[in-house]
């Protein structure tokens, strides 16, 4: 059982836990905007966008399936549910970043076929702005898979340096759910649109529902 117990001080193992609550907060809430707002205009949406949908549903999965374990760990300064869930938390992992990784690639294949596409009809005088859409479209996922790669990249290297070291790694390997939605949501107008319009109606509703039980609890 000792095995388990974390060789950082509590302080440290609290920061982190702090950490990783709002790592996992942000992941949620973010992913699930890009969700809500795929289902809100699922008619209209392209073949393309259809692989920033399933990149949010692996960052998502990934922070509702692994991320309240790690945290539940790092506060009581133990890993919780021994070899069992150390099992379990790997599996997740599998189940999530190998999705992620592939979908990233498909982006990539993407990316690249759009730009040869555009390479070979550039004179065509009847597309003056596919060039600046393609442009911003392939620089959303450049900056997505970068991140990605940034991310991940330390953690590759941390088998042999000290625990308090090999921690802010691990810890920055969790942002990697976090960032996909904002690249999302500064470099796509419509989703940008879409959202907002989401949370219009939402406050719309919560205050006639409030302006209805007021008119409710004064009759």
């Amino acid at each position: 059982m000792d095995r388990y117990i974390c060789k950082l001080s509590p302080a440290v193992d609290y920061g982190a836990g702090t950490f990783l609550l709002v790592v996992a907060i942000l992941s949620i809430l973010g992913n699930a905007a890009v969700l809500v707002t795929a289902t809100w205009r699922h008619s209209v949406l392209k073949a393309s966008e259809l692989l920033t949908v399933n990149l949010a549903v692996t960052d998502i999965g990934m922070a509702l399936s692994m991320y309240p374990l790690s945290v539940a760990s790092a506060f009581n300064h133990i890993w919780i549910g021994g070899n069992h869930s150390c099992l379990y938390y790997g599996l997740m992992g599998m189940i999530f970043s190998v999705p992620s990784i592939m979908t990233l690639t498909a982006m990539g294949l993407v990316r690249y076929l759009l730009h040869k596409a555009y390479q070979s009809i550039q004179s065509n005088d009847n597309l003056p702005n596919f060039g600046a859409v393609e442009r911003k479209v392939t620089l959303m996922g450049i900056l997505i898979s970068a991140g990605f790669i940034v991310s991940w990249a330390p953690y590759v290297f941390i088998s042999s340096v000290a625990p308090i070291v090999s921690l802010l790694p691990c810890l920055f390997a969790k942002c990697s759910t976090v960032y996909n939605p904002f690249v999302y949501y500064v470099f796509h107008k419509s989703f940008r649109r879409e959202l907002r319009q989401i949370w219009i109606c939402c406050c719309r509703g919560a205050v006639s529902k409030m302006t209805f039980y007021r008119r409710v609890n004064t009759h």
